[in-house]
């Protein structure tokens, strides 16, 4: 099999893979895949820039080209299918982190959501302690011997609630510090 036989077959390889590539969502993919000095085709399908390399394949064939000519197209060819292999490969790669980066990104959400569960709780907490001080200042007030029972009660729940006040703060840093 002569030289263009095997680039033909190459090319052909590279085809198959671009439409698989071009096929699967287009989440990180390029604008312009190559710089303009490489191909004149503006696409975001690396089907469109295989069929450039194709088209430049079948010009060299012809035997109306000076050596000149056929030089710098093998030369621009080479470049062109080398440049394609490199953005499969870099696909790929892409894909790979990808995944990575979508895993980060459901981490970072699910430490959102804890964060503003523990926030929720928080203010939560704060406003029982302050209807438990009221409660206590109304409670203060009564001198009878029943409402100091009450009294001490409330001071027993107020204890308690800032003790889940703390605990929510202390989660709270603890989830700050590893974000």
């Amino acid at each position: 099999m002569d030289l263009l036989e095997t680039l033909a077959e190459q090319l052909k390889t590279l085809q198959q893979q671009a439409q698989q590539i071009d096929a699967a969502p287009a989440s990180g993919k390029p604008q312009n895949w190559f710089d303009s000095a490489l191909f004149s085709c503006r696409s975001i399908a690396l089907a469109d820039y295989v069929a450039e390399a194709q088209r430049n394949l079948v010009s060299l064939r012809r035997k109306q080209l000076s050596d000149a000519s056929r030089l710098r197209l093998v030369q621009r060819l080479s470049e062109q299918t080398a440049a394609l292999t490199q953005a499969f490969r870099n696909t790929k790669i892409r894909r790979k982190n990808g995944s990575k980066t979508t895993k980060v990104k459901a981490v970072l959400t699910q430490i959102s959501a804890s964060s503003q569960q523990l926030y929720q709780q928080l203010s939560d907490i704060q406003e029982f302690e302050r209807r438990l001080l009221d409660m206590i200042h109304l409670a203060e007030r009564d001198t009878s011997a029943d409402s100091v029972q009450r009294t001490l009660a409330l001071h027993a729940r107020l204890g308690r609630c800032r003790k889940a006040l703390s605990e929510t703060e202390r989660q709270i840093q603890d989830l700050e510090r590893r974000s």
